[in-house]
């Protein structure tokens, strides 16, 4: 059936959605403030264009928003497309997407961002090149990671392969590090609450609920495929970089950072004392061999500049480095570079039109699962002096089986509470709640929450 779609700025990200959209039969218009970008735009695609700033209401009028069943603020302005996002909602859009590049404002803000800009959907390209950077260094078989707590919990969809612990042994046999908890498996399309003498199969996904910090100890255990330890080596100093260098301080040897720029330079070796730093050229080869780059397992190049990243991943390749990523912007010429062997290319743009397509053909589900529309819900409850499980313990709860009460956060710590523990007044609680029981989480856990549904 065809439906409006509004896409906020014409670069990679909204030009490929526009593409996608408009080919499937949808009717699509493109907002940006380049003028000059109409032609090209209504050349290639059967999409309609306005000029102008999107975070201006007479532009959105001009496009029609009210009618739109989704509004896509993806220009490269984050306070643009806030703005954006908040006046198509007003106005009368059904639902909204924002995309900005900083991690922190996911990890640590997305419930305040949420709730005051009224998004559906937020996503970082910084996250999600992220998370899909440490997939290809470490081995990892993250499929999707949802942030709680400040980012002081993590909730992660894996996949499972043969071999892993989840799969040859019963849950009551797995020794899961302290701080994590497994509270789904996924067969298929089926959701599956595990209890103790449960096993997952080769091939299913595993919901798992655990303390970022010990997020690397789970990853270890589950996966039986992960990559040895050694040494990656970080080209370029900037905000990804930054962001890939500290989520891999405990899971390698050694992390180095190679950055041209001296201040940069600087500024890093005070802010990660615990890795080298090194201000250098990643497209100098002499450089190179003398940090010895032969001899790391990874290399990852991120500087802010394609041509620079490609050419130091082909030296990289040519001194031997096992495995070779590149963070490439500009997506038309990947393909390129993949005849040339770099099969590991990274696109931030591609990646977010990527997750904002699955977010559409899932029936717009935000949640990082993707399952039959309310078969169970993930929440995030303050507990207050009313709350009926406040003040008591897990066992004087006894939640049904379909009530998984998977972390609390209380001040600075984050625990997995077990049968004794008593939760208390203040308390972070996040639940995992099938579809049936739902209105009994309402019921003991009242007040304000950020709940999200697994659909």
């Amino acid at each position: 059936m065809s439906q409006r779609f509004a896409v906020m700025g014409a670069g990679q990200v909204g030009f490929h959605l526009a593409s996608i959209l408009s080919k499937q039969g949808h009717s699509v218009v493109v907002i940006d403030a380049k003028a000059e970008l109409r032609g090209r735009v209504q050349q290639k695609l059967d999409v309609g264009f306005v000029a102008g700033n999107g975070a201006h209401v007479p532009v959105l009028e001009a496009a029609k928003v009210a009618d739109c069943e989704l509004f896509m603020a993806v220009s490269s302005n984050d306070e643009a497309n806030l703005a954006a996002a908040v006046l198509a909602k007003r106005l009368g859009a059904k639902r909204t997407v924002v995309r900005v590049g900083v991690a922190q404002d996911i990890t640590i803000h997305r419930r305040l961002y949420a709730e005051v800009f009224g998004i559906d959907l937020l996503l970082s390209t910084e996250l999600l090149a992220t998370t899909h950077i440490l997939n290809h260094i470490l081995g990892h078989n993250t499929l999707a990671v949802e942030y709680l707590a400040k980012g002081k919990v993590q909730l992660r969809r894996v996949l499972l392969q043969e071999g892993s612990v989840l799969t040859k042994r019963s849950l009551r046999d797995v020794a899961m590090p302290k701080g994590s908890l497994v509270v789904a498996f996924f067969r298929h399309d089926e959701l599956l609450v595990p209890a103790g003498g449960d096993r997952a199969k080769p091939g299913d996904d595993a919901l798992i609920l655990c303390s970022s910090e010990v997020i690397h100890k789970v990853e270890r255990m589950i996966n039986p495929r992960l990559k040895p330890r050694g040494t990656v080596v970080i080209a370029g100093g900037g905000a990804t970089a930054y962001a890939v260098a500290k989520a891999l301080s405990r899971q390698v040897d050694m992390v180095k950072i190679l950055e041209n720029y001296r201040p940069r330079a600087e500024e890093l070796a005070k802010m990660l004392p615990d890795f080298q730093v090194l201000y250098g050229d990643a497209t100098d080869v002499s450089f190179l061999r003398a940090e010895r780059l032969q001899e790391a397992k990874a290399f990852v190049a991120l500087t802010g500049h394609d041509e620079g990243n490609l050419m130091a991943s082909l030296l990289a390749q040519e001194l031997g480095v096992e495995k070779v990523i590149a963070l490439v912007d500009r997506t038309e010429t990947s393909h390129l570079w993949r005849k040339l062997g770099l099969m590991n290319i990274v696109s931030p743009r591609l990646l977010a039109a990527g997750r904002i397509q699955d977010y559409i053909t899932s029936g717009f589900s935000s949640n990082i699962v993707s399952l039959e529309r309310g078969k169970a819900q993930v929440f995030e409850r303050r507990l207050v002096a009313a709350s009926p499980a406040a003040g008591v313990t897990l066992a004087e709860i006894k939640p049904p089986r379909g009530v998984i009460v998977g972390a609390v956060a209380r001040g600075d710590k984050v625990f997995v509470p077990r049968g004794e523990d008593r939760l208390e007044v203040g308390d972070l609680v996040i639940l995992f709640v099938q579809e049936e029981h739902v209105p009994m989480v309402h019921l003991l856990f009242p007040g304000r929450s950020s709940d999200k549904a697994i659909a």
